[in-house]
């Protein structure tokens, strides 16, 4: 079940890929009117990449509970994957706030595929950030970064199994199929766009299954509402 915020729907889903891998998302509730919202990716694949993810979910839940600053969330984060890993492995990582009261969103992307934000048929991507967690023993350059994020507003944040899905040709889907697809589908409830987005994906991969895990978390501010 997903928490319950005030002029939000929310829903997300990992879908698994030919192998298990370390794909993650959360939806967690900060206040009446806030959520923070985390995707993540591991390098590799296979119990090693599921267990860092395991690691990284926990403190992320940690960390949220504690209402720490974006930047230090992320830098505290980067310290446990850069000390409990072999350096070969790191983390792709977006966390986002929304906050419906300010109708603000403020996020911080590490290496992570840039998610997207969609009004009056405008798609643009929050893709400022810095390196992914684990890499350095800090993360430089790392700053948290605003966007507005009005009723009417739908952010897609997905992984890269998404963009990367290839067809019998070897063409991938790419992120100009994703933005058309949000274009068309704005108007759907957060739960069938995210649906009919993945089976879009399926098809494109003409039944060979999906090459990598795909996780995919969407969140639209209602119009219709209070706030």
């Amino acid at each position: 079940s997903f928490p319950l915020i005030d002029a939000l729907e929310l829903y997300g889903t990992v879908e698994q890929g030919r192998f298990v891998g370390g794909d993650y998302y959360d939806f967690i509730k900060l206040a009446d009117d806030t959520l923070l919202l985390v995707v993540a990716d591991v390098s590799g694949k296979g119990v090693p990449a599921a267990l860092i993810m395991a690691g990284v979910r926990a403190s992320t839940h940690l960390l949220a509970s504690m209402q720490i600053d974006l930047e230090d969330f992320a830098e505290r984060l980067n310290s446990l994957v850069h000390r409990s890993t072999n350096k070969k492995n790191f983390v792709t990582f977006y966390a986002a706030e929304i906050n419906t009261s300010k109708q603000l969103l403020t996020y911080v992307n590490a290496g992570h595929p840039p998610p997207l934000i969609c009004l009056d048929g405008k798609v643009r991507s929050s893709a400022k950030g810095t390196v992914p967690l684990g890499v350095c023993p800090s993360l430089p350059q790392l700053t948290k970064h605003d966007e507005a994020f009005p009723p009417g507003s739908l952010l897609v944040s997905y992984t890269d199994g998404l963009p990367e899905q290839t067809n019998s040709q070897g063409e991938q889907f790419g992120e100009d199929r994703i933005h058309e697809y949000i274009r068309a589908n704005i108007h759907l409830d957060a739960r069938s766009f995210t649906r009919e987005l993945l089976e879009n994906v399926k098809i494109f991969g003409e039944g060979e299954g999906l090459n990598d895990d795909v996780s995919l978390a969407v969140v639209k501010f209602r119009t219709n509402s209070s706030t």
